[in-house]
């Protein structure tokens, strides 16, 4: 499992001395060639943005959707699935108001060579959202 800065081997126990020691020349190698001037550590969008749930994920995706420009989507709630990639975990689920900030993080993962996996619009130009649910005050 990554992300753009940290790397977690997943070791099962089908892996023994051998395929360890391999994974670690590998890194080792890969880590000596693309070494350079360190840069910030950024944690990915899938750790830091904080959820706002409105619907239960059920009601969100069996409800009717329409699709608006993403800025239209901020405080609506979220009709698909949006994931950074990697690693692939959901910033924005089925039944969650999307937010400002979790639109800003997918950006930021796209402009830094990530993709965004399971959405209709891997570019985030547009979102699917509920139809007929007004956005949220606090985020309208």
């Amino acid at each position: 499992m990554a992300d753009r800065d940290v790397l977690v081997p997943l070791v099962t126990v089908a892996d023994d001395e051998r395929s360890l020691s391999g994974l670690v020349v590998a890194l080792t190698a890969a880590i000596g060639r693309h070494r350079g001037i360190p840069r910030p550590v950024t944690p990915s969008a899938a750790w830091s943005v904080e959820s706002q749930p409105a619907l239960t994920p059920r009601e969100a995706f069996f409800a009717t959707h329409e699709t608006v420009d993403a800025e239209e989507a901020i405080g609506r709630v979220c009709a698909e699935l949006i994931a950074p990639y990697p690693p692939g975990v959901p910033v924005l689920a089925p039944g969650e108001v999307v937010t400002a900030g979790a639109l800003d993080a997918l950006r930021e993962t796209r402009r830094d060579g990530g993709r965004i996996a399971y959405a209709a619009d891997p570019t985030l130009d547009t979102i699917q959202v509920v139809a007929g649910v007004p956005p949220t005050p606090s985020d309208a």
